[in-house]
C-alpha cells in the first residue's frame, strides 16, 4: 500500500475551534469532506492531509474568512504536540537541539513532514515541508501551521516574543494584516522554494537547560507501517461513529474501491475485518480503564447496543470483554 500522507486529529482542531466560534456548519462540512465527525475526541489519531485542506479551503472561502492559517495560528500552542514529542523537545537543551529532535520525530506529527536546515551569510533557514496534496487554493492554511510549529519550537528557548526575521510560503498568498502586525520584524515571503523562518544562526546556540540534560527518551515511532496498520491508524477516528463504506475509504487511501480491496486482499484482510479488527483493537485499549462501563465501550465504537460489542469480541478475543477486563486486571494484582 502506498504510504498516504496524514496528521495528528490535534492539528484539525483549532480550525474547527475557529468555525465553531463563528457559527459555521462543522460537522456538516466535515462529513462532506470525508473527515470524522467527532474528530475532537481523538486527537492522536490520524487524518487524511488531503481531506484536511479540502476541508479548510472550503470554509475559508464560504464562511469569507481572510486568513484561516492566521488564525490557526492564534489558537496554536506546544500542548497540541504528542505526548512523546512534547517529551523529547523539553529534555534537549539548545535551540538546535530541539529542532534536530524534531526532525527525527516529525512522523508523531505528520507522516509528510520533511524538516531540515539551510545556513548561509550568518543566517540559518529551517523549513517544515508537507507537499501539497490537492489540487486546491488552500494549501497556505496549512503552510501556517508548518511554521508555527518551527516558532513554538524555538520560543520554547527564547521565550514567547521572538520573531524570525522571515517567514516563507511555498503558496502565492498575502499574509493578513494581523499576522503582520503581530510580526512587525518579520518579512513575508511569498512562492518559496521552502516552508520556512529564517533566522539568525546564533539563534541555534540559544539554550537554558543545565548541562547533562540532553539524553532523548527513548519513543516508539513507526518509522515504517505496514499496510494494513497505516490503514488502521487512519480509519480508527471515523470508527466512533458509523464506519465509512469501503468506496469512501478508498477516497481517502486516493485509491479505487477495487485496488483497495487488492490491497487489503494482499495484506490479508478484508475491508470487514479491517473494521473489526481496528474496532477490537481499541476496545483492549480502553478495557485496561475498569472505570470505563462496558456499554460506553460500545457506544464509543459505534456499535448499536452492548451485545453487539460483546459477540464482535469474543469473534476476535474468544472471550467476553467482561471477561478478559476481569482477567487484565488479575494479571496486572499479581504483576
Amino acid at each position: 500500500m502506498d504510504k498516504i500522507s496524514a496528521c495528528r486529529a490535534a492539528y484539525l482542531i483549532p480550525f474547527i475551534d475557529v468555525l465553531r466560534d463563528i457559527g459555521a456548519p462543522v460537522d456538516r462540512e466535515l462529513e462532506k469532506a470525508h473527515l470524522p465527525v467527532m474528530v475532537e475526541e481523538t486527537p492522536d489519531e490520524f487524518v487524511c492531509n488531503a481531506f484536511l485542506e479540502e476541508f479548510v479551503a472550503a470554509c475559508e472561502k464560504r464562511e469569507g474568512i481572510d486568513d484561516l492559517g492566521w488564525l490557526w495560528a492564534e489558537r496554536f500552542s506546544s500542548s497540541i504536540f504528542s505526548t512523546e514529542l512534547l517529551s523529547a523537545l523539553q529534555s534537549a537543551p539548545t535551540v538546535k537541539a530541539r529542532l534536530d529532535r524534531f526532525a527525527c520525530l516529525s512522523k508523531l506529527e505528520d507522516s509528510a513532514a520533511h524538516i531540515g536546515f539551510i545556513e548561509a551569510n550568518g543566517s540559518t533557514e529551517v523549513f517544515c515541508d508537507i507537499p501539497s496534496v490537492l489540487e486546491v487554493n488552500g494549501h497556505h492554511i496549512s503552510e501556517w501551521a508548518q511554521v508555527s510549529v518551527l516558532i513554538e519550537i524555538i520560543r520554547s528557548m527564547t521565550g514567547a516574543t521572538w520573531s524570525p526575521d522571515e517567514i516563507r510560503f511555498q503558496s502565492d498568498f498575502s499574509a493578513c494584516e494581523k499576522a503582520r502586525a503581530a510580526n512587525p520584524n518579520t518579512s513575508f515571503i511569498t512562492q518559496s522554494a521552502h516552508t520556512s523562518i529564517v533566522m539568525p544562526t546564533s539563534v541555534l546556540a540559544v539554550g537554558n537547560l543545565p548541562c547533562g540534560v540532553g539524553q532523548a527518551p527513548e519513543t516508539n515511532i513507526p518509522e515504517t507501517l505496514d499496510a494494513a496498520e497505516n490503514l488502521k491508524r487512519l480509519i480508527r477516528p471515523y470508527l466512533r461513529a458509523a464506519a465509512p463504506k469501503i468506496e469512501v475509504f478508498a477516497e481517502i487511501t486516493g485509491k479505487c474501491p477495487r485496488t483497495l480491496q487488492r490491497r487489503l486482499k494482499q495484506s490479508g484482510f478484508s475491508y470487514k475485518e479491517l473494521i473489526e479488527t481496528t474496532r477490537f483493537e481499541i476496545a483492549v485499549e480502553m478495557l485496561v480503564e475498569p472505570d470505563i462501563p462496558l456499554i460506553d465501550i460500545a457506544m464509543t465504537l459505534g456499535y448499536e447496543n452492548q451485545s453487539n460489542f460483546g459477540r464482535s469480541f469474543r469473534r476476535m478475543a474468544r472471550i467476553s470483554p467482561g471477561k478478559y477486563r476481569r482477567e487484565m486486571l488479575c494479571r496486572e494484582r499479581v504483576a
